[in-house]
């Protein structure tokens, strides 16, 4: 569900994306950071996650679309590689506001794919989410396989009715970008839909579409052109040029009711170590 940040007037929208491991994901994300303009990307990030390298990063798509005066900025993330334990993809997909499935298009992982969705299926669950009502994309990655399925037998095989599939080839870019702003567009009109209470009035309530905020992405059906905010750096993003941070072993509730989590921070070949505390509030779920 997307956060308000009335301070900013930011509206903080997170898309996750999801599939077997070996699929594309992290291919996706280090192809839309590079072509994404400096002055509308956050920082390239990774985090290891119980074992696992979790990617994320955060952007604006234009600064011209506003809900309501409020800017919506979107968290993308993911989990490289196979990822093992469920609890990892149930903390990254928490909040979530859309979901891009890269599947396989090779005809010999289709039972991965499969498999990958309906994996998918029970985390969201754990959240109370489906993906009859949460915005999702399916990429059918790899496209360009001497033996790559076509997107309707994708579509049988994965048994998603109602749900958008598309082509992609994650390592040439081929869909990449079409993929993620259909996504952002679904998403923004969910927003629209939802009632957001910015400035004492709902979002739904406006004249401005929320396209708006994609309006560098929707100046033709086929939506390629991402060229107002979209550059291509021809660097794509060193580790060692972002933060590395690791959650340490020590988790403690110390005695002020905070959560004390141990990290590690690298970075440019420093190392530090820091405590962050989080207050904890317990509900009923």
């Amino acid at each position: 569900m997307a956060l308000v940040n009335h301070a900013k007037k930011e509206i903080n929208a997170k898309i996750v994306y999801f599939g077997a491991g070996h699929a594309g994901k992290a291919t996706n994300l280090n192809f839309i950071y590079k072509k994404l303009k400096p002055d509308f990307r956050g920082q390239f990030k990774s985090m290891n996650v119980q074992g696992n390298k979790m990617l994320f990063f955060d952007f604006l798509p234009s600064g011209q679309g506003k809900l309501n005066d409020y800017a919506v900025r979107f968290h993308i993330y993911t989990i490289q590689g196979d990822v093992k334990q469920d609890s990892s993809w149930k903390m990254v997909l928490k909040g979530v506001d859309g979901v891009v499935f890269v599947a396989d298009a090779s005809s010999t992982r289709q039972a991965e794919n499969r498999a990958g969705l309906e994996r998918l299926q029970a985390c969201l669950r754990g959240h109370g989410l489906s993906t009859d009502t949460l915005p999702v994309i399916v990429q059918c990655n790899k496209s360009d396989l001497s033996d790559a399925v076509t997107t309707a037998e994708l579509q049988q095989s994965l048994g998603l009715g109602g749900v958008t599939f598309m082509k992609g080839v994650a390592g040439t870019g081929e869909g990449v970008l079409e993929s993620l702003f259909t996504l952002v567009k679904m998403v923004l009109k969910r927003l629209r839909e939802s009632g957001l209470e910015l400035g004492g009035e709902p979002v739904e309530g406006q004249a401005s579409t929320g396209a708006e905020a994609v309006a560098a992405v929707e100046q033709s059906s086929s939506l390629p052109a991402a060229d107002s905010f979209a550059a291509a750096p021809e660097q794509a993003p060193a580790e060692n040029q972002a933060p590395i941070v690791e959650v340490l072993e020590g988790v403690r509730l110390g005695d002020d009711g905070r959560l004390q989590i141990p990290l590690s921070i690298s970075c440019g070949g420093m190392s530090r170590r820091a405590v962050l505390s989080l207050a904890v509030t317990l509900q009923p779920e």
